[in-house]
C-alpha cells in the first residue's frame, strides 16, 4: 500500500497526540517529541505545521484540554485533579484557558452545560495552500565560513526587522561589489516556534566582500554536502509559506530525510532595487545522501 501524504500526516498527528496524552501531566519538550517521532529537532516544528496546519504549541495545549474535557465529562474527577493531570498547577489558570478554548468553564461541564462552539470537537488537519509546484535543484557544496552578525527577534512570522538592521551594518563594511557578488545569506538559527520568539536568533552575512573585517565579525559555518535548493519568489516576510509548502509537498510525501541543519536563505536580488513580489531567494535544505534518489 502506498503511504500517501494524507496517511503520513494522519500518522504524525496520531503519534504526537498519543505522546501528549501519555505525558499530559508533564512539560512536553521539542526534544522529546522530535526523538519520539524520529524527525530532526530543527525541522520538527515546521514539519508538524506542514502536516497539520497548527503550530505545535497550540496543538499540545488543545490536546491536553481535550483530555481534561473528557475526564470532567466522566464525572469521576474533581477540577483540581483534572488540572494537575494535564500539567496545570493552578486551577484558576486551568479554568481560564479551558473557557477560552471551549467557551464554558470546567464547572459548567460538571453542571451539564456542554460546549457547543465550533472548537468543541477534536482538532482536524488544516489544508495549507499549494498554489505552486516545488521541485529541488540538487547541489553539492563545499564548506563555507560566512562572516556576518547574529541578532535576535522574530515578529509576525518574519525576521525582516532584525535582518534589515544586520544587513544595514554589513553594508557599511562591505567591499564595493554588486549585490549578487556579495552573496548575502540569512539563517534562522533557532526555531522561532520552539521558545520565546523575541529571543530567536537570526544570522545575516555575506559570502564575499568582508575580508578586511573578519576580526570584527561573527561566523556561520555553511556545511559541506548535498543540498536541495528551492526558489522562493515574493516578499521575504512571506517566505515561511513557501517553506511550509516544501515540507508538505516534497519532504513528507517523498519521505525525505533532512539533516539537523538550518535552512540557508541566499538572496538573489537587492530589496532596495526590486519590488517585493519580484524578489527571489534560494532556500537550501541539507539532506541525507539517499534523499536525492527519491522523487524530486
Amino acid at each position: 500500500m502506498v503511504d500517501t501524504s494524507n496517511n503520513k500526516n494522519a500518522k504524525i498527528i496520531s503519534q504526537v497526540g498519543q505522546y501528549i496524552y501519555d505525558h499530559s501531566d508533564q512539560a512536553i519538550s521539542l526534544d522529546s517529541l522530535a526523538n519520539y517521532t524520529g524527525f530532526s529537532k530543527y525541522h520538527f516544528n515546521r514539519i508538524f505545521f506542514a502536516a497539520t496546519g497548527y503550530p505545535l504549541g497550540e496543538f499540545i495545549q488543545r490536546h491536553k484540554l481535550e483530555k481534561a474535557l473528557h475526564l470532567i465529562k466522566q464525572g469521576n474527577h474533581n477540577i483540581i485533579d483534572v488540572a494537575l493531570s494535564v500539567g496545570y498547577d493552578s486551577p484558576s489558570s486551568f479554568s481560564r484557558v479551558f473557557k477560552k478554548n471551549f467557551s464554558v468553564t470546567p464547572s459548567d461541564i460538571i453542571q451539564g452545560n456542554l460546549p457547543n462552539n465550533d472548537r468543541a470537537g477534536s482538532l482536524k488537519p488544516r489544508k495549507l495552500k499549494t498554489d505552486q509546484k516545488l521541485l529541488p535543484v540538487w547541489k553539492t557544496l563545499p564548506e563555507r565560513k560566512v562572516f556576518g552578525f547574529y541578532g535576535k527577534g522574530f515578529n509576525e512570522q518574519s525576521f525582516s526587522t532584525v535582518a534589515g538592521e544586520l544587513f544595514g551594518r554589513l553594508g557599511t563594511m562591505a567591499e564595493l561589489l554588486s549585490y549578487t557578488e556579495l552573496q548575502p545569506i540569512g539563517v534562522s538559527v533557532d526555531n522561532p516556534w520552539a521558545g520565546e520568539q523575541t529571543q530567536s536568533r537570526f544570522f545575516a552575512g555575506f559570502v564575499e566582500g568582508l575580508s578586511t573585517h573578519h576580526a570584527k565579525l561573527e561566523t556561520f559555518k555553511w556545511q559541506a554536502g548535498r543540498w536541495a535548493c528551492f526558489t522562493h519568489t515574493g516578499p521575504h516576510d512571506c517566505m515561511w509559506q513557501t517553506i511550509s509548502q516544501i515540507y508538505a509537498q516534497w519532504v513528507l510525501p517523498n519521505s525525505i530525510k533532512l539533516k539537523d541543519q538550518q535552512i540557508v536563505q541566499l538572496y538573489l536580488n537587492n530589496p532596495m532595487e526590486t519590488k517585493p513580489e519580484a524578489l527571489k531567494t534560494e532556500l537550501y535544505f541539507a539532506v541525507e545522501n539517499s534523499a536525492e534518489k527519491k522523487k524530486s
